[in-house]
């Protein structure tokens, strides 16, 4: 904490820096007159010898504050001069305030910018730890210069980011392969390689009918997944559809939870194949005529990053 003196108009710091920085210290010097004194200099009561940093000295008489340059003229750092005349018995008291740095003091410029932190580095030694990005929490890491780290929080199952997709429009394929399904993908790009991504998906789908089935699979950019395993020479899908009725469509769904383990952006989609030589629809049915006995249904595809 800084010291003040009163120079007769405002309080005027004499020793430290504010409330920080500079400390100091105060020595005092008490001489009881023997009466007509107008200086004070040499040894006083307890032996101890007048001394004091010129402009940094605060002279009492009987308690009352004397004003420098007015009642008292102090210039070479041992004795007091220009006072009135003391009375006997008068106790005089001379101040002396004596600034010193503070040992170890840490400098301010250890740090660059809002939010850095001071922390511990090794023993007696202090570092900077920079500011984190928005949102994440401060985590012990040994392997790291400051023993800490800015890191996600554990989410514990909390949604990052949800991205979706509805295909309003109609679609079919002859195709004996799986086949994209237009309009009907979506891409999200998690923010951690840690993170799942939960998928969820809703198709209208069916295949010719009385010639073979429509099969769908749910694929992650170039990979199929969520899909059956292999048994014999049956087909691997998500899901799959077949009408005896040409009027009919039918709901495929499923909801997967993925991993990625990436931060690139990911692409979701959903492809059919036409078994049996026919065809595969998305959102009609086979016949499709242009009645209101028939219509163009929606699929989506909806995707959540979940934080591990």
């Amino acid at each position: 904490m800084a010291v003040k003196r009163y120079d007769g108009t405002a309080w005027q710091v004499v020793a430290g820096k504010g409330d920080q920085g500079t400390s100091s210290s105060i020595s005092t010097w008490v001489k009881t007159a023997s009466g007509g004194e107008t200086s004070l200099s040499g040894n006083d009561d307890n032996s101890q010898a007048l001394s004091y940093t010129i402009g940094q000295e605060l002279v009492f008489i009987n308690g009352t504050l004397l004003k420098r340059g007015s009642d008292y003229t102090a210039t070479n750092g041992t004795s007091i001069t220009g006072l009135t005349a003391l009375a006997a018995n008068d106790v005089a008291t001379v101040w002396t305030v004596n600034a010193f740095s503070v040992t170890g003091a840490i400098a301010n410029t250890i740090v660059d910018a809002k939010g850095d932190l001071l922390v511990g580095t090794a023993a007696d030694t202090p570092g900077r730890l920079a500011v984190g990005t928005n949102d994440y929490v401060l985590t012990a890491d040994s392997t790291t210069g400051t023993g800490l780290k800015w890191a996600a929080p554990a989410g514990g199952g909390k949604v990052a980011q949800v991205v979706s997709t509805t295909k309003t429009s109609s679609f079919s394929t002859n195709s004996g392969t799986y086949t994209d399904v237009t309009d009907l993908s979506v891409s999200i790009t998690p923010t951690l390689n840690t993170s799942k991504i939960m998928v969820f998906v809703d198709v209208q789908v069916v295949g010719d009918t009385g010639v073979g089935s429509a099969f769908w699979q749910l694929v992650r950019g170039a990979t199929a997944i969520a899909i059956g395993d292999t048994e014999g020479s049956r087909r691997r899908s998500t899901g799959q559809a077949y009408s005896a009725d040409n009027n009919t469509a039918f709901s495929g769904s499923i909801n997967y939870l993925d991993a990625p383990a990436t931060t690139s952006a990911t692409t979701y989609k959903v492809q059919i194949l036409a078994d049996g030589g026919g065809s595969a629809f998305v959102n009609r049915s086979e016949g499709f005529g242009d009645n209101t006995a028939h219509a163009v249904n929606a699929s989506s595809i909806t995707v959540m990053e979940i934080l591990a």
